[in-house]
């Protein structure tokens, strides 16, 4: 189940950006992976396009294992939290960090 949505502010847990946080901007819960805002650029060439589009060579986030991620929790010793779900008082589920108990809103901006 996805837990980390678009919007949650993150922390990597391993590898090469270890310790780095950045916002997720995209999630693909097909293929289990998240696009954090200024981590994990990557350089890649692009040909120019015949509507007046530059080529060269372009930088952009790349995309990053969700079991790499955390949710980042400022209230918690770590300063991150795993995520499970209860129902408020409204009778609707929401996520709540594991560590301190809060609950986590929504991010997504209202249309």
């Amino acid at each position: 189940m996805q837990r980390i949505k678009s919007g949650d502010k993150v922390r990597i847990i391993s590898g090469k950006l270890l310790g780095k946080e950045g916002t997720v901007l995209q999630v693909c819960p097909t293929c289990k992976k998240a696009i954090v805002e200024g981590l994990n650029k990557v350089k890649m060439h692009k040909k120019a396009g015949a509507n007046q589009e530059k080529g060269g060579i372009v930088e952009k986030e790349n995309w990053i294992p969700l079991c790499k991620l955390a949710l980042v929790v400022p209230k918690a010793a770590r300063g991150v939290s795993k995520i499970s779900y209860k129902k408020n008082k409204d009778g609707k589920k929401v996520r709540v960090a594991k560590v301190t108990g809060a609950e986590i809103g929504s991010n997504k901006k209202a249309k």
